[in-house]
């Protein structure tokens, strides 16, 4: 009796060993950089949605965004801008509305780096001094986030939001080089901030390129 004691003694013993090793060296789970993004090429995730705003130039910008799934959004913005279209910096353009249709696609993600690409198309109409002018626009670009804290995604992207007016007949061919930045404050809330920049090249007659520029900070919030 008693060397049997001894013996589960001994087992007990080596499987709580065994146990307190196996809990040291088991990895930690880790935690994603922010679970869903708006500009750094993860989707917000199938059957989500999500609302934001920013605000800055060339205006403010209202989206919704719905996940169609793991990989797809597609959405709305109303944008009233104080700026040209493309935030242009020159240029008479007036106080004007925008509607868009917001697409996006994830195609890839590699070691935690997720690309995707956009397309925007929609109407605007702007208001300049004594008349009015509407017109089109069909901004397509590309977008990658890299994650570098627990809570923090920076961004690179590229964006050509090519957009025209009917009368007059101008075609705008921005070329917008930018990055930002999103926090994720809570699991479902974003503070985000964009900036780009680039040449805008108006293509008529007597027209010359202008320096085009976004600076935007928002807010994005995935609904319950």
């Amino acid at each position: 009796m008693r060397r049997q004691t001894v013996v589960r003694g001994v087992v007990l013993g080596v499987a709580l060993a065994a146990g307190v090793a196996g809990a040291q060296t088991q990895p930690a789970p880790s935690t994603p950089a922010t679970p869903y993004t708006v500009d750094s090429g993860q989707t917000v995730g199938d059957g989500a949605n999500v609302i934001r705003g920013q605000v800055g130039w060339p205006g403010l910008w209202l989206d919704f965004i719905h996940g169609l799934d793991s990989t797809t959004d597609i959405g709305g913005r109303f944008s009233l801008d104080w700026g040209g279209w493309d935030g242009s910096t020159q240029g008479n353009f007036g106080v004007g509305l925008g509607a868009q249709l917001l697409l996006r696609k994830q195609l890839f993600e590699i070691a935690g780096f997720k690309g995707a690409l956009t397309f925007n198309p929609g109407f605007l109409i702007y208001f300049p001094s004594g008349g009015t002018t509407a017109g089109i626009t069909f901004p397509i670009g590309a977008q990658m986030g890299f994650p570098v804290a627990d809570k923090i995604v920076i961004n690179a992207s590229f964006e050509i939001p090519f957009w025209m007016i009917f009368s007059p007949s101008i075609f705008y061919i921005p070329l917008m080089f930018g990055g930002g930045v999103e926090y994720a404050l809570q699991p479902d809330l974003l503070l985000t901030f964009k900036l780009a920049m680039g040449p805008s090249i108006a293509t008529c007659s007597g027209c010359s390129t202008s320096f085009a520029l976004n600076g935007l900070v928002g807010v994005a919030y995935k609904l319950k």
